[in-house]
């Protein structure tokens, strides 16, 4: 097919049935994300660090933890959250303020409002098996 949508060959995926991913601080699960008005739904990654879930749409945490983005921003309600390296903060804003100490290669989940110290940071083997995780979602 030239112009239009082509068809989806694989069969849609049970969120549901798969493994969640887990570490000290928080709880990963892949969820239906609902889109549009016709009840469609795309994956998403739910976080739990015992106080908030926000909920993240695969694709961007899939870009994220490959370097391809820098920040992801929460797709549900309220309270807005983000999951980002410490190079996408400037040292002099709210976020520069928790991650200008933050290794490298760690992800940092920080939730509104940002004068509050984060309380999930991803690094070393976290965040090699939360990559890896990730990496085996459905789009």
């Amino acid at each position: 097919m030239l112009f239009g949508r082509a068809r989806r060959s694989a069969e849609p995926v049970d969120l549901g049935s798969l493994e969640p991913w887990r570490s000290d601080a928080v709880t990963a699960t892949c969820v239906p994300l609902p889109i549009g008005r016709k009840g469609r739904t795309i994956p998403g990654v739910m976080l739990f660090d015992g106080a908030v879930s926000p909920v993240f749409a695969v694709r961007e945490v899939q870009q994220l933890v490959d370097h391809d983005l820098n920040t992801a921003e929460n797709v549900n309600q309220p309270p807005i959250a983000f999951l980002m390296w410490p190079d996408d903060a400037a040292d002099d804003s709210p976020a520069g303020r928790w991650l200008r100490d933050a290794p490298a290669e760690s992800l940092t989940l920080l939730v509104d409002p940002l004068e509050t110290p984060p309380t999930v940071q991803l690094q070393g083997q976290a965040l090699v098996s939360f990559r890896e995780w990730v990496r085996t979602l459905p789009r």
